[in-house]
């Protein structure tokens, strides 16, 4: 296999942070759905594609279709989890190794992400992650999220390319693998449980770290 472009996923393939996901707490904080109760679908797309960075203007545009009532002690929780997320947002050990050699040998490196505005700075400035990358797309940028074939087609034509020329790299069986293939794309799954032994589809493989993934495409 030898994409033209490789496109990487953020969250659990990237880089680790919170045990436990920040907008389900959040549907908690603003009580949408009671503890324990699993993430809304439509609250969640609600928050990846609300390209809002003032924390309480964003509480009020993701409450709003939810008639979820926003208060100054909620506000101030979520600015306490935000800044839990950006604190504990950690680069996995072969991450900056293997996109630099990505780029040595050739590829074109760019990300496609299921993220709200609050950690990018952090993540892609302070940590220096930005510099790997030719072009960065956020669901909230876009205003559609994986696995929506429109955020695989908009990356690909930042690129200049067809989705056959890319691979995307990603930890979801469900945002990355079927949503690239969708669009065209071959996908590589990174299952660092060892749980996935393999996958149906031709141009998709299974691999259990990023160092695999460089050693596929080398």
């Amino acid at each position: 296999m030898r994409p033209k472009v490789v496109l990487f996923d953020l969250w659990m393939t990237l880089i680790f942070g919170l045990s436990i996901d920040p907008i389900l707490t959040l549907q908690e904080l603003l009580k949408h759905r009671k503890p324990g109760e699993p993430l809304d679908s439509e609250f969640l797309t609600k928050c990846l594609t609300t390209n809002v960075s003032n924390p309480g203007r964003f509480l009020r545009e993701v409450a709003a279709p939810f008639d979820l009532k926003v208060t100054r002690g909620s506000v101030t929780a979520f600015r306490k989890l935000i800044a839990e997320e950006r604190n504990a947002a950690t680069a996995y050990d072969d991450a900056l190794e293997v996109l630099t050699q990505l780029k040595l040998q050739g590829y074109r490196i760019g990300l496609i992400s299921n993220l709200w505005p609050f950690p990018v700075h952090r993540i892609f400035i302070e940590m220096g992650l930005g510099a790997h990358f030719e072009h960065l797309v956020y669901s909230y940028e876009v205003g559609t999220r994986k696995p929506a074939q429109k955020i695989f087609d908009h990356a690909a034509q930042l690129f200049g390319v067809e989705g056959g020329d890319c691979v995307m790299v990603g930890d979801s069986m469900s945002s990355d693998i079927e949503g690239a293939l969708a669009a065209g794309m071959h996908a590589i799954l990174i299952d660092r449980s060892g749980k996935v032994k393999g996958l149906d589809a031709e141009n998709a493989h299974v691999v259990r770290s990023l160092t695999e993934v460089k050693q596929l495409l080398i």
